[in-house]
């Protein structure tokens, strides 16, 4: 069953074998194999289910509803958005559907320099195959590619520059553009529709509108505690508690090891090693006679990779240009100027062409929380740019300028407030002294990682290489935060490979 906040009127005492914490990719495919290996899961989501029918493609209404902090959760300085979703199906309700898998020499990287060798590579392409099958991944087809994603892959082959084509997890797109902000055709093939209703036909039940916020050890079994919420402000208004015998926290990287902080599970690499891949927009404006209009079509389809670093170190260097867009607020926050300048730039939208420079980063930030009487933690996420990731940042720029005027660009943005377009080839290495600053330069970041990382050390690590926590037989934790570096691509498929390859082994342990 499906139980809402709403719905609920005095406050909730149960039991279950297992609680998963979160409903998105980690969390999904967890209650779906444990539910339909016959096991009594109870699933609990601290944001509110919506529907097609709920998603009224309006941002103002969509962001506060579908992400966590309503889409405005930044870096302590402000400097980095780092969107998460937290609603019914989590961040894959909210994501671009790209299907991007871990490349091998990240999992060879994790395997040699973290002591994960028991990260089986023929079990992982199992579990990853599991995964592409109920998503019905598939290439986005060439007639699929808008004006916008088209631009880049001709600004790359006039290059030479390696490139190509997402494949994802759509089935009967109409091209609306509206998929950041949830897919009111049902189109995007989220864990909203297969994983989670799958569960619960096979007896799982789910609780929306509950925030967990501790979990206590009794004995050889754990009761979490929590309350219901009221959707929207989130305050707290009614006790929720489960006794059971496992708890898989699966509430992101920012709030899974804010669960075991709450819950006194304190370990040196908490909330520590945190990767973001920060994202610079690119804003590239062609002639009047070139209609792009990026806001219809699938927002993200086309990627140049020709930049990617191929060694063991993959994840650690490198850059890639991914073509995106978004309803028009999107696009009007990703242009430079304020008042009459920035209607200037809205004029000229639909010969805009946007994309995110994507830069993978070494771990370098840090988390700490703190509580809110009512509404549960606000997190502070500490963050560095090292000198190398922005060295590698401003060639990045340099490279995605090329393309563009390679493309026909008239001139070409940048994410900042001070930095001037660049007018002609002429000006490239002008993006060499790109000035980064809070106030004046703007990042995004949707690939948070590493706050409960894997590894085999207590004292470096948080979980095992089976998600499980340190010396806390029956407490997991499967979701990015597990990840010891940057995945290096888009984390859907990486969190479900991973959460269905600990699934299968928590079932036969």
């Amino acid at each position: 069953m499906i139980v809402e906040g709403h719905e609920i009127t005095e406050p909730v005492r149960r039991r279950a074998h297992s609680v998963v914490v979160g409903s998105g990719a980690g969390g999904a495919v967890v209650a779906h194999a444990l539910a339909t290996a016959g096991v009594e899961t109870v699933v609990l989501e601290e944001g509110g289910r919506f529907q097609a029918r709920d998603m009224t493609q309006r941002d103002d209404q969509m962001f506060p509803a579908l992400y966590r902090e309503r889409g405005q959760q930044t870096t302590a300085d402000g400097l980095v958005t780092v969107l998460q979703g937290s609603c019914y199906g989590g961040s894959t309700v909210v994501n671009a559907a790209d299907c991007e898998p871990t490349p091998a020499p990240v999992l060879e990287h994790w395997r040699r320099h973290f002591g994960l060798a028991a990260l089986d590579e023929r079990e992982l392409a199992a579990s990853q195959a599991r995964v592409v099958a109920m998503l019905g991944v598939r290439p986005i087809a060439d007639a699929q590619v808008n004006r916008n994603n088209q631009l880049l892959l001709e600004g790359a082959r006039r290059l030479g520059w390696q490139a190509g084509v997402f494949q994802n997890n759509r089935a009967g797109c109409l091209g609306s553009g509206y998929c950041l902000i949830g897919c009111a055709y049902d189109a995007k093939r989220g864990a909203q529709l297969n994983y989670l209703p799958l569960a619960v036909a096979a007896g799982a039940d789910v609780y929306t509108d509950v925030r967990v916020e501790r979990i206590e050890r009794r004995a050889a079994a754990f009761r979490v505690i929590g309350s219901v919420v009221e959707r929207g402000p989130r305050k707290a208004r009614l006790d929720f508690a489960v006794d059971a015998e496992r708890v898989v926290l699966a509430a992101g990287a920012v709030h899974s090891p804010a669960l075991l902080d709450a819950s006194g599970l304190r370990f040196p690499a908490l909330g520590r090693n945190v990767t973001l891949q920060p994202q610079l927009t690119v804003a590239a404006r062609f002639p009047e006679g070139e209609e792009v209009v990026a806001w219809r079509g699938i927002p993200q389809s086309a990627f140049c990779s020709a930049f990617d670093d191929h060694s063991v170190e993959r994840g650690l260097g490198g850059f890639r240009l991914e073509s995106i867009s978004g309803g028009m607020s999107q696009l009007g926050s990703g242009l430079a100027g304020f008042g009459h300048a920035h209607k200037a730039q809205m004029a000229k939208a639909p010969h805009g062409a946007l994309a995110l420079l994507l830069v993978p980063d070494r771990p370098s930030g840090g988390m700490s929380w703190s509580a809110r009487p009512g509404r549960g933690v606000v997190a502070r996420i500490d963050y560095a740019m090292s000198e190398e990731w922005q060295a590698r940042l401003r060639r990045g720029m340099r490279a995605a300028a090329e393309l563009y005027f390679a493309a026909g660009a008239l001139e070409v943005g940048f994410g900042s407030e001070i930095f001037p377009p660049l007018a002609s080839p002429d000006e490239l290495d002008r993006c060499l002294a790109f000035p980064i600053r809070t106030g004046v330069t703007r990042f995004i970041s949707a690939h948070v990682q590493g706050s409960c990382r894997m590894g085999v050390e207590a004292e470096s690590s948080v979980v095992d290489v089976d998600h499980q926590v340190h010396g806390v037989p029956g407490l997991y934790v499967i979701d990015a935060s597990v990840f010891p570096t940057s995945a290096s691509t888009h984390t859907m498929i990486p969190v479900m490979t991973f959460a269905d390859r600990a699934a299968r082994r928590m079932l036969e342990g």
